[in-house]
C-alpha cells in the first residue's frame, strides 16, 4: 500500500514538473487550455439541456406506445424538385427527438438542434477574400439591398435559420426552442443564455467610452427591433410589410420572447422564426449615451448617429473592423462568439474598388481573391473559347468537369430573377397594352443565347421555375414586333408628324415615345442587351436611351421612383408572397418594394388572402391566379432566372500538399447543399 502511495506521489510530482516547464516554455497554453475548457463546458451545458428536453419528452409518452405520433403540419413550404435527399444534421451524442425534425408544427419544439459538427478545429484560420460593392448604408432595418444584408448576415444572428440542405426546415440559432399556439398567432421562444453584443470599434474612442460595457442579448432586443420596424416614422416599408399583422412583442423575462400576431397569417412563420435582434443600448441612445425619448426615436432612427459612424453591431460570428467606401470592408472573427462559428475562416475582406469584370478576372487569376463569379462574356472567353488553360475545358457529358482545373468552376443556379420594370405612374407606361408591346418587342431568347451565353432560364413571373407553384400555363410574350406595333396603335400611339417617332396627345400635349432605361453601370451584358433592345424598338417608332448608374445611385433611383424604366434583380424567397412587390399599399411608402407603382384590386385581395391561407392546395391556386394577372398586366418585362459560373482557387499553396488546396471543401458544398445554396462557404477551408 505504501509503495502505491509513493508511486502516486512520484507521478504527481512529475506531472507538476511538466506543467511548470510547459508554463514557462509556452505561456499561451494556459489561454488555449482555458478556451478549450470553456468550449467543453459550453458543449456539456448544451448537451445537458438537450438530454433534459429528451427526458421530458420521453416521460410524457404513453408507456405502451412504440413511438410518438408526430403531428402533420398544416402546410409545408415547397421543396424544389432538384433538392437532394439528405437527412438534416443531428448533434453528435444526443438522442434524436422525432419532434425536432425542423418541420413547423403546433405545440412542440420542432427546431433542429444547432449543429456545427462539420467545423474542423484543425482547419480554422485564413482569410476569405472576395469582391463586393459599397452599400448605401449599413442600418439593419432601413437598408433593403444585397450588400447591406450580406453585412448583417455575417455579423448578426437570428432566432432560427433555414437548413442549407432542405430550406423548408428550420434549426435553432439564438432560440433554443419555439412553441407555436394552436391558432398560429402566438410564438414563444426560449433564448440561448450568455450571448453578448459585440463591442463596436468606435468604442476605442474617448467619446464612445460608454459603449465599452458588456451587454448581454435579451428578449428586449427583439422587442426593440419589432418596435422600430412597426414605427410608422421609420423608413423601412419593405421590412414592415412582413410585420404589419404583428400585434406586439413582449419579454416576460430576459430569456423568453413572445410574438403575438393579430391574426393567423402564413408569413408569420418566416417573419417570426427569422427575426434578428437590434441593440437597444445603441439604437435606443443618443451619441452621448443618453436614452433617446420614445417620441423622437422613429425620426432620429432614420439618420442615426451610429450609421453616420458606419457602425455595425451584432451577436454574430464576425465583426466589421474597417469600412472605407468604394475601397474595402474588413471583418474578423468575433472572439466572444457564443458558439462554434459557422465558417472556418478567421477573417473576411471584401474588395469594393474593383468593379470592371476584366479587372476582377485579372485579380482572381493572380490569387487576390478566393472566389469570383464569371460573367457571361468572361465565361465565353475564358472557358468556352478556353483562353485560360488553368480552367478545365467544357466537357459536354460531364457538368462537373470544371472541378479538375487549377482554377475551379461550375455552373450554379441563383435564387433570383431579373427584369425591366416599367413605371406604371408615368403616361408612357400606364397603359397595359403598351407594357405588353414592350415585352413583345424584347428579344428575350436571343439575349439569353447570344449575350448571356445561355446562363439563365427564361421566366414569366416572380416565382422560381423550380418551384412546384410556378404557373407553367403562362404563354410567353414571344418576340413579335408586328404584335407590338398593333398593340401600340390600339393604345393610340402613331407617328402623326412623320418624324419617325410615335406620338400621342396626353393631357393636351403631344408626347413623343422616347424614354430612358436606368441600369447598373458595370454590366457589359446589359450594355449589349439594351443596345439590341434599342435596335428592335427603333423601327417601331420608339427611342430608348440607356443610362447607367453606379450601384449606390441606382438604389436611390429605385427608392425615389425616379425612372421611366429600370433594370432590376430581385432575390426570391422559399415561401411565395406577393404582398411586398405587388400590393398597392406598398407603392408610396418609404423604401417600399412596389417601385413600379403596380395596382390591381384583385391582386390586392389575393395577396392578403395568400398570407391568411395555410392549406397547400389553396395556396397553389392563389399563387397561380396572381401569376396570371401579373403576366397579363406586365408591370415588369420578366427576363431570366440567372445561372452563374462560380469560380474558386483550386490549387495548393506553394510548398504544401494537395490536401491543403485553396478553398478545400468547395466541392463538398456543391454536392451536399440545396442547388440554390451550394455557394454557402460553410465547408470551405482557407490557406494561412
Amino acid at each position: 500500500m505504501n509503495g502505491l502511495k509513493i508511486a502516486l506521489l512520484v507521478a504527481i510530482a512529475i506531472l507538476l514538473l511538466v506543467f511548470v516547464v510547459d508554463r514557462y516554455r509556452e505561456p499561451q497554453q494556459l489561454g488555449e487550455l482555458n478556451k478549450t475548457m470553456q468550449e467543453v463546458a459550453a458543449a456539456n451545458r448544451a448537451q445537458t439541456e438537450e438530454l433534459r428536453a429528451v427526458r421530458k419528452a420521453l416521460e410524457s409518452r404513453p408507456v405502451e406506445a412504440a413511438a410518438p405520433v408526430v403531428s402533420t403540419p398544416v402546410a409545408t413550404p415547397t421543396v424544389t424538385p432538384t433538392t437532394p435527399v439528405i437527412a438534416p444534421p443531428i448533434p453528435r451524442g444526443v438522442p434524436a427527438d422525432p419532434a425536432r425534425d425542423g418541420t413547423p408544427k403546433l405545440g412542440v419544439n420542432f427546431l433542429i438542434p444547432l449543429d456545427r459538427s462539420y467545423i474542423d478545429p484543425a482547419r480554422m484560420g485564413g482569410t476569405f477574400r472576395s469582391f463586393g460593392s459599397s452599400p448605401k448604408g449599413l442600418n439593419p432595418i432601413i437598408e433593403n439591398e444585397q450588400m447591406a444584408n450580406a453585412v448583417q448576415e455575417l455579423c448578426n444572428d437570428s432566432l432560427c435559420e433555414r437548413s442549407l440542405v432542405h430550406p423548408e426546415l428550420w434549426s435553432s440559432v439564438l432560440a433554443d426552442s419555439v412553441l407555436i399556439s394552436d391558432d398560429y398567432k402566438t410564438y414563444t421562444f426560449s433564448l440561448h443564455r450568455g450571448v453578448h453584443w459585440q463591442r463596436p470599434t468606435i468604442a476605442e474612442r474617448p467619446e464612445f467610452a460608454w459603449l465599452r460595457e458588456a451587454h448581454e442579448l435579451t428578449a428586449d432586443d427583439f422587442v426593440f427591433a419589432v418596435q422600430v420596424i412597426n414605427d410608422p416614422k421609420v423608413d423601412c416599408g419593405a421590412l414592415r410589410s412582413f410585420l404589419e399583422d404583428l400585434d406586439h412583442a413582449e419579454a416576460p423575462d430576459p430569456y423568453t420572447l413572445r410574438l403575438i400576431w393579430k391574426k393567423k397569417v402564413y408569413t408569420s412563420l418566416a417573419a417570426s422564426l427569422g427575426l434578428a435582434p437590434l441593440p437597444r443600448h445603441i439604437y435606443g441612445r443618443n451619441r452621448d449615451g443618453s436614452v433617446t425619448p420614445a417620441d423622437q426615436l422613429g425620426v432620429l432612427f432614420n439618420k442615426h448617429w451610429f450609421d453616420d459612424e458606419r457602425g455595425v453591431c451584432g451577436v454574430g460570428a464576425f465583426m466589421m473592423t474597417e469600412f472605407i467606401p468604394d475601397k474595402v470592408m474588413r471583418f474578423r472573427r468575433n472572439p466572444d462568439y457564443w458558439t462554434t462559428p459557422p465558417q472556418h475562416n478567421e477573417a473576411e475582406e471584401w474588395n469594393l474598388e474593383v468593379r470592371k469584370d476584366d479587372a476582377k478576372l485579372v485579380a482572381f487569376k493572380n490569387g487576390q481573391v478566393s472566389v469570383t463569379v464569371l460573367q457571361p462574356l468572361t465565361f465565353k472567353s475564358e472557358i468556352i473559347d478556353h483562353k485560360e488553360p488553368r480552367f478545365a475545358a467544357i466537357d459536354p457529358v460531364n457538368p462537373k468537369a470544371g472541378r479538375t482545373g487549377e482554377l475551379g468552376w461550375e455552373k450554379t443556379k441563383r435564387f433570383a430573377f431579373s427584369y425591366i420594370g416599367w413605371n406604371n405612374r408615368r403616361p408612357l407606361f400606364s397603359d397595359q397594352r403598351v407594357r405588353q408591346a414592350m415585352s413583345y418587342a424584347f428579344p428575350k431568347e436571343r439575349l439569353i443565347r447570344d449575350v448571356f451565353m445561355g446562363l439563365g432560364t427564361p421566366i414569366l413571373s416572380d416565382v422560381h421555375p423550380d418551384n412546384a407553384n410556378y404557373n407553367h400555363a403562362l404563354k410567353p410574350y414571344a418576340f413579335d414586333p408586328a404584335k407590338a406595333a398593333a398593340l401600340l396603335a390600339e393604345a393610340g400611339w402613331k407617328d402623326s408628324d412623320g418624324d419617325g417617332l410615335l406620338d400621342k396627345v396626353i393631357n393636351g400635349t403631344k408626347v413623343d415615345f422616347r424614354f430612358e432605361v436606368r441600369y447598373y453601370a458595370n454590366s457589359p451584358e446589359w450594355d449589349n442587351s439594351l443596345a439590341i433592345y434599342r435596335s428592335t424598338l427603333k423601327p417601331l417608332g420608339i427611342e430608348l436611351t440607356p443610362k447607367p448608374y453606379e450601384w449606390k445611385e441606382l438604389i436611390r433611383v429605385y427608392e425615389d421612383r425616379d425612372f421611366d424604366a429600370v433594370v432590376g434583380i430581385w432575390g426570391m424567397d422559399w415561401d411565395t408572397d406577393f404582398y411586398q412587390l405587388w400590393n398597392s399599399t406598398q407603392i408610396d411608402i418609404p423604401n417600399g418594394s412596389n417601385h413600379c407603382g403596380f395596382s390591381n384590386p384583385r391582386v390586392d385581395q389575393l395577396s392578403v388572402q395568400l398570407r391568411e391561407t395555410f392549406e397547400a392546395d389553396k395556396r397553389a391556386a392563389i399563387i397561380n391566379e396572381v401569376q396570371a394577372i401579373i403576366h397579363e398586366s406586365q408591370p415588369y418585362t420578366f427576363f431570366l432566372s440567372p445561372e452563374v459560373v462560380f469560380a474558386w482557387q483550386n490549387k495548393a499553396p506553394p510548398g504544401s500538399t494537395e490536401k491543403d488546396r485553396y478553398l478545400d471543401g468547395v466541392i463538398k458544398g456543391l454536392d451536399t447543399l440545396n442547388p440554390l445554396k451550394v455557394r454557402s462557404p460553410i465547408f470551405w477551408y482557407y490557406p494561412r
